[in-house]
């Protein structure tokens, strides 16, 4: 499953998916990865896997792509993802994204993991809506 948190630059989505991520950590069976391009850890719980995307090189949405597999290859225990500014570290608009939208929703049906985006923006595009 995937769930977006969107809203305008400032709105308060950072903070939303940390405190999603937290909660979730709290009982969790599995892991827990928190994907963001910064060098902060945010109040993100220690128990999270931590990512900053600058330090593996992640800059386009195939390279996300390519990394979420990867983890999940490397370890199948890898049942929740949160990635805080896809837009941002993709550099792509929120229109451009459709493409990437259908790769993560193939992730998720396939490997059973739920994904958890913030993207910035007060108008979200019609393919998003479902995620919403």
């Amino acid at each position: 499953m995937i769930n977006l948190i969107y809203g305008a630059k400032g709105s308060g989505k950072t903070v939303k998916i940390m405190d999603a991520v937290n909660e979730k950590c709290k009982g969790a069976d599995a892991n827990v990865v928190f994907i963001t391009d910064n060098d902060r850890s945010l109040g993100v719980d220690k128990a999270v896997r931590f990512v900053n995307v600058k330090e593996y090189d992640i800059k386009w949405d195939c390279c996300l792509v390519a990394f979420i597999k990867g983890m999940l290859a490397a370890n199948s225990d890898n049942t929740s993802f949160y990635i805080d500014g896809i837009s941002r570290f993709t550099k792509k608009p929120p229109e451009e994204l459709e493409e990437l939208m259908t790769e993560l929703e193939d992730i998720s049906a396939k490997f059973g993991v739920d994904l958890t985006l913030t993207i910035s923006t007060d108008n979200l595009p019609k393919f998003m809506m479902k995620y919403v």
